[in-house]
């Protein structure tokens, strides 16, 4: 049975694929004779080849789907195999997508006339527009099939999960394609706005197509996924992993442009003339990190709001765990960028001084100055919105909090042995000299190097008590003993038996609503040792 299946829908697919590009190029070349363009004698040759591929592909792929078919109408665990929603998934994640790249190039060449004042091509627009048509076909066909599969046998497990595959996939292209093309729009139009000749160099109509294709590939799937499977998809592993890495990518791209704006700035105060290589036109430079700041800053704030209501609605094992490697993973490389970029201050400061000192002209500081203290305010925001020093129980015994921990205490430990070897080196170097020399310019090292070992011991330090914190609060999570079996006298008929008592001390009835269950116990990590609480949740109002 498991062979049966293996071979019609790898005969399928091996079909599918040859059928598809067929069809595309065929297609393209039928339009090249059509507008007589091109080496007709090529495209003669060209369409026999391309004609053969169809006219071999469609009926064998159209045979093997049909005796799909026919062994799926008969057997409904046929229907509901995994090897078959393997293949119609597969066709709709690549056709869907390809459909959309296609589809934005269909837009970009039809309004580059309006929007760059450029040629208006037909022949290459009528070809992108039918390989559109045949993606499209092909999705549709199969996004059918599959549905009704789904409509008569359900979707669980392998096969449930296999579409979950397909659906956040196709969601995740879509989002990054509007999400570019979005940016660049927004880019293009500010350089047009400021007349930069900047602006010569791109068009319009390119970001156009890819928010136009972006935008369909992502709003279908979408849709599809908020009205039909939300039920099903909400503690999804694959959800929670589609989700984290978007939030993870649209904050890299936010804060890499947050923290240029803020470079520019800080530069252009202290009368950096070209920082960066910008330029002299700040609004100009300001375009490309202002547009991606304000298009996946957006996109980063609502996915987290989806995130934090799949989390509210209840938030199964493995997605916290996604949760907390994606935080603790943004904590450590945040505390990466915050630990350079006060090794980059401190140790900009302390050359300075240290030149003064020994009676040397100093390194210009402006430019430096800049750039490190905008990676130590970005790193230090993020790191500060995603750390918590003292989370609830279960937080603290996550393995990825340790990882984070241990990375961290490493990584200081690494610093400050090399920041040691460093300035000793510097120290070493005049006293094996034979004429040792105050003024020395390469002295200036000892200032850098006792940057790295202070900011290197107060990182090392800060987390080393975070560990010791969290280890003492394991060692005291009471266990409580086992209790002795109740050995009770017979009662008589006329004396009650009185109610076992199940846990001293009073009892409270705590109702919450609009937290998600980090927050809870967030809420709730100041109770004693002795202490012990149950969360549960519920739909239904208290």
């Amino acid at each position: 049975m498991i062979l049966r299946r293996l071979y019609i829908y790898l005969v399928s697919i091996a079909a599918l694929v040859v059928l598809a590009f067929g069809l595309a190029l065929l297609g393209q070349t039928l339009l090249q004779l059509a507008f007589n363009t091109g080496d007709n004698l090529f495209n003669r040759s060209a369409l026999a080849g391309y004609t053969a591929a169809v006219v071999v592909s469609l009926p064998v792929w159209a045979i093997h789907m049909w005796f799909g078919g026919r062994f799926a109408r008969r057997d409904p665990a046929e229907r509901a195999s995994a090897i078959r929603r393997l293949y119609l998934y597969l066709a709709c994640a690549a056709s869907s997508i390809g459909a959309a790249v296609a589809l934005a190039g269909t837009v970009a060449g039809a309004t580059q006339q309006q929007l760059d004042g450029a040629l208006f091509e037909q022949v290459a627009i009528a070809q992108v527009a039918w390989v559109t048509i045949v993606l499209a076909a092909i999705w549709a066909l199969h996004y059918r099939i599959a549905a009704r599969d789904r409509a008569a046998v359900g979707e669980v497990g392998a096969a449930a999960t296999l579409r979950r595959w397909y659906m956040y996939i196709a969601l995740f292209v879509g989002l990054f394609m509007m999400l570019a093309g979005a940016q660049g729009l927004i880019w293009l139009a500010w350089l047009r706005g400021l007349h930069s000749e900047l602006a010569n160099y791109h068009t319009l109509s390119a970001p156009a197509g890819q928010l136009a294709g972006g935008f369909l590939l992502w709003a279908f799937h979408a849709r599809v996924l908020v009205t039909r499977f939300a039920n099903d998809d909400r503690r999804s592993e694959l959800r929670a992993v589609e989700g984290f890495i978007a939030v993870a990518a649209c904050i890299a791209a936010a804060l890499i442009s947050a923290s240029q704006i803020l470079y520019y700035s800080a530069a252009h105060i202290l009368g950096v003339a070209n920082p960066g290589g910008a330029g002299s036109d700040l609004l100009a430079a300001f375009a490309q990190p202002a547009s991606t700041m304000v298009v996946y800053g957006a996109a980063w704030l609502l996915i987290r709001r989806r995130l934090a209501r799949d989390a509210g609605a209840g938030e199964g094992a493995r997605q916290a765990a996604m949760r907390r490697f994606y935080t603790n993973l943004a904590a450590l490389v945040s505390m990466a960028a915050l630990a350079i970029g006060a090794i980059g201050v401190l140790g900009t400061l302390l050359i300075q001084l240290e030149a003064q000192v020994i009676g040397v002209t100093a390194p210009d500081w402006k430019d430096p100055f800049s750039l490190w203290v905008t990676l130590l305010i970005v790193g230090g925001a993020v790191w500060l919105a995603h750390w918590r020093q003292v989370p609830w129980l279960e937080e603290r015994l996550a393995i990825s909090r340790r990882i984070y921990l241990w990375a961290a205490l490493l990584g200081s430990v690494l610093g400050i042995l090399g920041g040691g070897i460093a300035l000793l080196y510097v120290v070493l170097q005049q006293a094996f000299s034979l004429r040792p020399r105050l003024d020395d310019p390469t002295n200036l090292g000892f200032a850098q190097s006792l940057a790295v070992i202070m900011v290197a011991a107060a990182v090392g330090l800060y987390h080393w008590r975070t560990l010791r914190s969290d280890s003492a609060s394991r060692h005291a999570v009471p266990v409580p003993p086992e209790a002795a079996p109740p050995v009770t006298a017979p009662a008589t008929a006329d004396e009650p038996v009185p109610a076992t008592e199940e846990a001293s001390g009073l009892h409270y009835s705590l109702s919450v609503v609009g937290a998600t269950e980090d927050d809870v116990h967030q809420a709730l990590a100041n109770l004693p040792p002795q202490a012990s609480y149950h969360l549960k949740a519920s739909d239904q109002p208290a």
